[in-house]
């Protein structure tokens, strides 16, 4: 049985300190699964684990075992993936029913992702879940050519070139080793202290 029973591990979760909403992170590098510390730290998560901002947290969500995704494209604003969202489930679909809104208006959903990881996610799904994307890909297509038409000054070919289809064809990444990992983090002091090291030899 996997040790990676959790969609989502992140980096830091919210916590109520001071009567203030902060975002703490744990001292060991282990990763959070919700509100709970594991024992899990990044280097151990496998590659379908992909680096992003969930949640408006910093983390890394699974790309394997997805059975059902459902975009939403926000084509009411002058933005590209800001604000569309991507529903994802894991072992089940998506239904959509029509006379609810907002979040009731799906069922069958296990996570949401927003904005720019929302490709990271699908070129991880297709690898990993052996997913067909094309659908979605022709919907971010249109989305592109909807905003190429309503907003040229932003989104013209003078102001903004972005290959979708080259994008997909490059190699997948998880996006790790991360700023938070481990082994980045004592390099980066490992530099700091040198350089405070030498500062404190040039002052003497």
């Amino acid at each position: 049985m996997s040790r990676f029973k959790s969609n989502l591990y992140t980096v830091e979760r919210r916590t109520w300190k001071n009567h203030e909403l902060c975002l703490i992170q744990n001292d060991d590098f282990t990763l959070f699964s919700g509100h709970h510390k594991t024992k899990i730290v990044e280097e151990d998560l496998p590659e379908w684990y992909v680096f992003g901002r969930y949640y408006k947290l910093w983390g890394f969500l699974s790309t394997k075992g997805i059975t059902d995704l459902r975009y939403i494209p926000n084509l009411w604003i002058n933005h590209f993936l800001k604000d569309d969202c991507l529903l994802i489930s894991y072992g089940g679909k998506i239904k959509e029913h029509p006379d609810n809104t907002d979040f009731e208006k799906y069922s069958g959903v296990d996570e949401r992702v927003w904005g720019n990881e929302i490709l990271h996610v699908l070129k991880g799904a297709r690898i990993f879940s052996e997913y067909d994307i094309s659908p979605i890909i022709e919907q971010i297509r249109e989305k592109q050519r909807i905003l190429i038409e309503n907003y040229p000054d932003e989104f013209g070919p003078h102001k903004w070139s972005f290959d979708l289809d080259k994008w997909m064809a490059e190699e997948y990444h998880s996006g790790r080793p991360t700023y938070y990992s481990k082994a980045i983090t004592e390099k980066r002091e490992a530099e700091l202290q040198e350089l405070y090291d030498k500062r404190g030899q040039t002052n003497g």
